[in-house]
C-alpha cells in the first residue's frame, strides 16, 4: 500500500496549506472556484495525482452576469496516457451546456480479449479476468498494451446555489472508440467502446475562509459485453484556494467508492476508490 499512503499524504500536506498558507489576495475567498469567472484569457497549470495538464481557456461575456462562452484547448500527459482535446461551453445564468472532441493515447493499455491470457500465466483460464490485482499484476510484471482512440462528449450541468450551500448535478453523454473489455483510466473501471452515460451531483458546504467540501455521487451506464452495465459510486469532494501563488489557484480532492466491486478502482490503491488530488494554477494574460 505505499502508493497509497504516499498519495493520501500529499493530499493531506497539500490540505493543510490550504489552511496555514498566506493569501495572496485576501480579497478572492477560498470558495471562489463555485463562482462564475471573470471574462479573460488564462494559462491553466495543473499538476495531479498522476500526470500534468496544460490548457489555454477564453471566457467571453454574452450578457455580463447571465451568461458567458467558454473555449479551451488541453492538453495531458500522465502515467497512462496522453490526451488533446478541444472544448466549448456556454453558460446562461443556472445552466451550462457543452461539448469536447479529442484524442486518447494510453500507452498502459489493459484490454481483455477472450481466449487470450491476461494474467500473464500463459493460460487462458477463470483467472483471466479484468480486476484490479490482476492489473495490478501486469503492471508489476510490465505486461501491458496500447491503444489511441478518439472520443466525444456533450454534457449539461445546473448549480442551484443555496447561500452556504452550492448542489451541482452534471449530465454528460460521451463517445469513446476504445478497445472493447479495456480499462478506463479515467472512470476506474473495463468497459467495451460505445457510447456511455454519466450523472454526476455534489452538494457542496462553502465558507470563504475554507473553501467547499461535500458528497458527491456519481451513476454511470457503459456498454459492455454486448449489453449495457450500469454502476453507482459515491464520495467525497473538496476544494479550497490554497494562495500559493500571487495568480489564482486551487486545490480539489475527489475521491469515489464501490465497495464489493473487484473490477472498480485505480488498481495500485488495491481498493475499490478513486482518488483524485489536482493542484492548479491559473495565469492570466
Amino acid at each position: 500500500m505505499p502508493k497509497l499512503r504516499g498519495a493520501l499524504t500529499a493530499a493531506a500536506f497539500t490540505v493543510g496549506l490550504t489552511s496555514v498558507c498566506s493569501n495572496a489576495d485576501a480579497k478572492t475567498p477560498r470558495d471562489y472556484f463555485l463562482n462564475p469567472p471573470p471574462a479573460g484569457t488564462d494559462l491553466l497549470l495543473d499538476g495531479y495525482t498522476v500526470g500534468a495538464q496544460l490548457s489555454l481557456e477564453n471566457r467571453a461575456h454574452l450578457e455580463e452576469g447571465m451568461s458567458m462562452l467558454y473555449s479551451r484547448v488541453s492538453g495531458i500527459f500522465s502515467y497512462p496516457y496522453k490526451e488533446a482535446s478541444a472544448n466549448l461551453d456556454v453558460r446562461v445564468f443556472l445552466f451550462t451546456l457543452g461539448g469536447s472532441a479529442g484524442i486518447r493515447d494510453v500507452h498502459r493499455d489493459h484490454t481483455l480479449i477472450p481466449g487470450q491470457d491476461f494474467n500473464g500465466d500463459g493460460l487462458f483460464d477463470d483467472k483471466d479476468v479484468n480486476t484490479r490485482d490482476v492489473r495490478n499484476d501486469r503492471e508489476s510484471d510490465k505486461i501491458y498494451g496500447s491503444q489511441t482512440f478518439p472520443f466525444w462528449e456533450g454534457r449539461l450541468r445546473l448549480v442551484i446555489p443555496l447561500e452556504s450551500f452550492f448542489w451541482m448535478h452534471t449530465g454528460t453523454i460521451r463517445g469513446e472508440y476504445r478497445n472493447d473489455n479495456s480499462f478506463d483510466w479515467f472512470h476506474a473501471f473495463p468497459h467495451d467502446g460505445g457510447t456511455l452515460y454519466r450523472y454526476d451531483s455534489t452538494f457542496f458546504f462553502r465558507h470563504r475562509d475554507f473553501g467547499a467540501v461535500g458528497p458527491t455521487i456519481r451513476y454511470i451506464d457503459t456498454p459492455r459485453d454486448g449489453g449495457r452495465d450500469d454502476r453507482f459510486q459515491y464520495g467525497l469532494v473538496y476544494g479550497s484556494r490554497p494562495g500559493i501563488i500571487k495568480g489564482t489557484d486551487l486545490f480539489l480532492l475527489q475521491t469515489l467508492f464501490q465497495f464489493g466491486d473487484d473490477e472498480f478502482g485505480l488498481h495500485a490503491y488495491r481498493v475499490p476508490m478513486y482518488f483524485l488530488a489536482v493542484y492548479r494554477a491559473a495565469l492570466p494574460l
